[in-house]
């Protein structure tokens, strides 16, 4: 995936810091969830502007078929301090303004952020804020536009920073643009057994991008680029999943607290959910260009579900067995007295 800006070339400059979290929680299968909502996974990405005046536009590209509808800002939550804080690790209070509408975070030191809450469109965001179009058959691309930018930062005060927070629901049956699953083949024969999953994140590898999104990154930051100087990726998975291999090492893990998580998201999160924190700070003076994380989990899969079907298919072998049993030895049988009769 990537993230880009389109900057304004007669502004003081602006920087980007980008935030990553995916959360693995349909990948308990027991996890029935709550109010009858689906179970499934989502993909949240954070957007910190420093100077967002000087920004004409944000960019996103993503690896996935993505409709508007899968789609929800993260704002109003970020309205809790709780989870301010456990999102950004800072003493926040949070204040909520309503013309227009946003969210204050502040430290006692003075105004952390300002937090976008995009406009509605029934129940999509408002195109004017944000335009989603698919790229290509596999890909969506999605903008935050100069009228949330600038939606954010009415009465800006100098050195504060704008942050925009979108959650985009995967597809269950999407199975290779941000989680691959490896299932064994002789896994309905057997009453539990071990399933590979793999995260392959890259962010902003040009080489990785299809070409129209690579040439389209070159055009809009041809005469200003806007440097990203932090960039951070975090994973929650559920606790019988384990982290069998990391292409980095992590900067922290921890066991997810139920609260205030739990509430979060729609659904609820399974007990025991282990959280895994990758990140890079570029130094002064620096940018970043890239980031790419490996991740391969080991699951082992069992259950109630899996043992019926495990012995429900061992019964119909069963069965099967003694009807071919019974039917060759009728078959001997009916043989042997022919060849006697015939003598």
């Amino acid at each position: 995936m990537a993230i880009w800006c389109c900057a304004r070339t007669d502004n003081p400059p602006a920087s980007l810091e980008v935030h990553f979290n995916l959360w693995r929680i349909a990948g308990d299968k027991e996890f029935a969830g709550r109010n009858g909502i689906a179970v499934r996974d989502f993909l949240e990405i954070g957007v910190m502007l420093s100077n967002p005046l000087s920004i004409e536009k944000v960019n996103i590209y993503l690896p996935a078929s993505i409709k508007s509808g899968e789609i929800e800002d993260c704002s109003t939550r970020l309205a809790l301090p709780s989870v301010a804080q456990g999102i950004f690790n800072e003493p926040l209070a949070c204040t909520r303004t309503q013309r227009p509408v946003r969210i204050e975070l502040k430290t006692p030191d003075g105004v952390f952020c300002r937090v976008h809450e995009f406009m509605l469109d029934g129940s999509v965001i408002d195109a004017s804020q944000l335009e989603v179009a698919a790229e290509n058959s596999d890909g969506t691309f999605l903008s935050i536009t100069r009228a949330a930018i600038e939606s954010v930062c009415s009465g800006w005060r100098d050195g504060e920073r704008a942050y925009f927070r979108l959650r985009v629901y995967l597809n269950p049956n999407d199975n290779g643009h941000f989680i691959r699953i490896i299932r064994p083949s002789d896994r309905n024969f057997q009453s539990g057994s071990q399933e590979i999953e793999y995260i392959d994140f890259r962010f902003n590898e040009l080489r990785t991008l299809p070409p129209q999104i690579e040439l389209r990154i070159k055009s809009d930051e041809a005469v200003k680029k806007v440097p990203i100087t932090l960039i951070a990726f975090l994973t929650a998975f559920p606790i019988n999943s384990e982290l069998a291999a990391s292409s980095i090492q992590w900067h922290k893990n921890r066991l997810l607290e139920f609260s205030p998580w739990n509430d979060y998201v729609p659904t609820g999160v399974p007990d025991g959910m282990v959280v895994y924190h990758w990140r890079r700070v570029a130094e002064p003076g620096k940018e970043l260009l890239d980031f790419s994380s490996f991740v391969k989990l080991q699951t082992r899969r069992t259950g109630r579900k899996t043992v019926i079907k495990y012995l429900t298919i061992a019964f119909a072998f069963g069965l099967l067995g003694n009807l071919i049993a019974t039917v060759l030895s009728s078959s001997m049988v009916g043989l042997y007295h022919a060849i006697f009769a015939s003598k």
